[in-house]
């Protein structure tokens, strides 16, 4: 009896094919053979394997005892090598695939943020795949991946929506900020939301509640932003008071250019989340960089 590695794999995905078609004359056309060379062939294999598998004559084609056990095994070998070849299609997807993450604005600065570390750690484990990173408002973001033109995404969204998967990662705290003689510092102790109403407020500009004062400021001059680098250049301006995260403002607090009011019972707490298609399974790429995004979140 030969070893199995010695055994012809072609061989025996004839074999199956007699099999599944019932016979030397159905599989006639699919394998492309007369029914002589499968005859032949057959009986190589037989006497490769030293044992007798169908029998073929006037009472048509059968499967002996042996010949049933030879087919569920090649039926495992074939699935295993099918099961092998996937694989190396995902290491040489993965070897050389691109992959794009979307992140919501200005979160660089904040140091519960570990974006960066995930990337590094996913570049040095696969430098062959390309990224590309863009930045886009959290509805923005959800939208693509309902749409399915992307697989990751970084957001901060208040109301969930149905058919995405929501992964925590890191918070930010926001708080209330104005211009240097801004008149809003003029107002002695804690600011309560009532007295925060007398001035020009920055609305996110969306109907569900976000921040302690949304829709608190119906005023001709409010403002209204979902960014927060333009939510800067209406605080700079003088004209506005708006939330911004601690981390962020702290660029312009630390020239004197913005001042933090004091109301600490109107700041409030921003969370991120690694967000993903819920119906849909990630590519092998996206899986890896999924899973070193939430390990440096865990850290």
């Amino acid at each position: 009896m030969q070893n199995i590695k010695d055994f012809d794999l072609h061989l025996l995905d004839l074999f199956v094919t007699i099999v599944e078609l019932g016979g030397f004359s159905a599989a006639q056309s699919k394998l492309n053979m007369h029914q002589s060379t499968i005859s032949t062939k057959m009986t190589t294999l037989e006497v490769r394997l030293g044992m007798t598998l169908c029998h073929r004559g006037r009472r048509g084609f059968y499967l002996t005892n042996d010949g049933e056990n030879v087919y569920k095994l090649c039926l495992k070998i074939f699935n295993e090598i099918a099961s092998f070849e996937e694989a190396l299609n995902n290491i040489r997807n993965i070897s050389n695939g691109h992959i794009i993450l979307t992140l919501t604005d200005n979160i660089a600065t904040n140091p519960n943020c570990k974006i960066k570390d995930a990337i590094k750690s996913f570049s040095n484990l696969y430098p062959k795949i390309t990224m590309k990173t863009d930045v886009f408002d959290s509805f923005q973001i959800e939208m693509m991946l309902l749409d399915e033109r992307i697989e990751l995404g970084v957001t901060s969204s208040e109301i969930r929506k149905k058919g995405l998967t929501y992964l925590s990662l890191f918070d930010e705290t926001q708080s209330l900020y104005c211009a240097a003689m801004h008149p809003v510092l003029d107002v002695k102790g804690k600011l309560s939301a009532k007295k925060m109403a007398a001035f020009n407020l920055i609305d996110r500009g969306v109907s569900h509640k976000i921040t302690p004062l949304t829709n608190l400021n119906k005023g001709e001059n409010v403002a209204t932003s979902v960014n927060m680098e333009a939510t800067v250049h209406l605080i700079l301006s003088g004209n506005f008071i708006g939330y911004l995260p601690d981390h962020f403002a702290d660029i312009w607090v630390s020239k004197g250019e913005m001042i933090k009011i004091n109301a600490p019972d109107l700041d409030y707490t921003a969370a991120f989340h690694l967000t993903l298609l819920t119906s849909k399974e990630l590519s092998l790429a996206a899986r890896k960089l999924k899973d070193l995004i939430i390990k440096a979140h865990t850290i």
